[in-house]
């Protein structure tokens, strides 16, 4: 195996910038049905972006903290279908070059990965609309694995196939990836095209600023001359 690419999935494969605040303001009038007055005011689509990348339960609890707990459970249940709907409706936006990168990595001969604090139904529904899923070895998410953190998402998967952390790069824009491959020993490559702010993963290994600019940084980090130009 030359090595595993485990790609964030939000921010690096895939932008759910242009309907989260619509998904959001969808859900909590749902809930707000329900149980009136619920939720006062819904969060700016900047608000939900800051927090995208961790686990969606960590994303409510850090948006609405005042907020009943039973209104956020309810709150917790109702995004999922509608962001799923919304995915499937081709209203976010796949990031230039993805599905062409990903077949220039794979003839590489790495094996490729989603580890995502998403959950399964919601990179599943990315993967399968854009035709995506034939081009992962693995997804890696957290309600999947039932582990409270990408590290240990990681960690458990590297594990289960024998595989050393110096032999995996996580791809990501957040400093949730970054303190992901901080804590299992990996290395790390930065996507400043995302939803994060530059500063969350400067320093912590090579930034790109395009998708199509992997195969070159990686075969770099890998030490696979000319193998960049596979495929």
């Amino acid at each position: 195996m030359r090595g595993v690419i485990a790609f964030d999935l939000d921010g690096v494969l895939y932008s759910s910038e242009p309907f989260l605040g619509d998904a959001y303001r969808e859900a909590i009038a749902n809930v707000n049905a329900r149980r009136p007055g619920s939720f006062p005011r819904v969060p700016t689509t900047r608000e939900i972006l800051d927090h995208v990348g961790w686990p969606v339960p960590v994303i409510l609890a850090r948006l609405f903290p005042a907020i009943a707990p039973e209104a956020v459970e309810l709150l917790y249940s109702e995004t999922l279908p509608v962001i799923g709907a919304r995915v499937r409706r081709r209203e976010g936006v796949l990031f230039a070059g993805v599905p062409e990168t990903l077949a220039r990595l794979r003839a590489m001969g790495l094996t490729l990965a989603v580890a995502s604090n998403g959950r399964r139904a919601y990179v599943e529904a990315v993967l399968e609309t854009y035709a995506l899923t034939a081009s992962f070895d693995a997804l890696i998410t957290v309600d999947r694995e039932r582990l409270p953190e990408k590290a240990d998402l990681l960690r458990a998967y590297l594990q289960r196939h024998g595989v050393a952390a110096a032999q995996l790069v996580m791809v990501g824009d957040r400093a949730s990836d970054v303190e992901a491959a901080t804590a299992i020993g990996s290395r790390f490559i930065g996507c400043d095209y995302g939803h994060g702010h530059r500063a969350e993963i400067e320093g912590a290994g090579p930034i790109v600023s395009a998708f199509e600019q992997l195969p070159a940084v990686i075969a770099a980090t890998f030490s696979l001359p000319n193998i960049a130009d596979a495929g």
